[in-house]
């Protein structure tokens, strides 16, 4: 009976992680609408809702770590100012904290203060 009891619990620890860590397709769904903006052809960013979204999921310091990762990644193919990243929150009043995230950006120094 413990045996199946420890079974259960470790089973529930495992999906629970693996539900909370956003995925990269999550994360570049819900970014992809910025990159007009980060390039500076847009004044407004297109993709507010997505960062509500990925504001929601990407409660924990890994799940910021791995959205800042992805999110790096993906913009890897493109130039971009990252001095705009700053600006998302503010412009789609999200209370959200996210640092301008370069090619050289360290996401493991992501806090609980910063994003993705």
């Amino acid at each position: 009976m413990n045996r199946v009891f420890y079974v259960l619990v470790f089973l529930l620890l495992i999906s629970k992680s693996a539900v909370s860590v956003p995925s990269c397709s999550e994360v570049v769904s819900d970014l992809a609408p910025c990159l007009k903006f980060l390039q500076g052809q847009d004044v407004t960013p297109q993709c507010c809702s997505g960062l509500k979204s990925l504001a929601a999921i990407a409660k924990t310091k890994a799940d910021r770590v791995a959205s800042c990762n992805c999110g790096k990644q993906a913009l890897s193919k493109f130039d971009y100012d990252p001095k705009r990243f700053p600006l998302l929150p503010k412009k789609c009043g999200v209370n959200y904290n996210m640092p301008a995230i370069d090619k050289n950006f360290d996401c493991s120094k992501v806090g609980l203060k910063h994003l993705l």
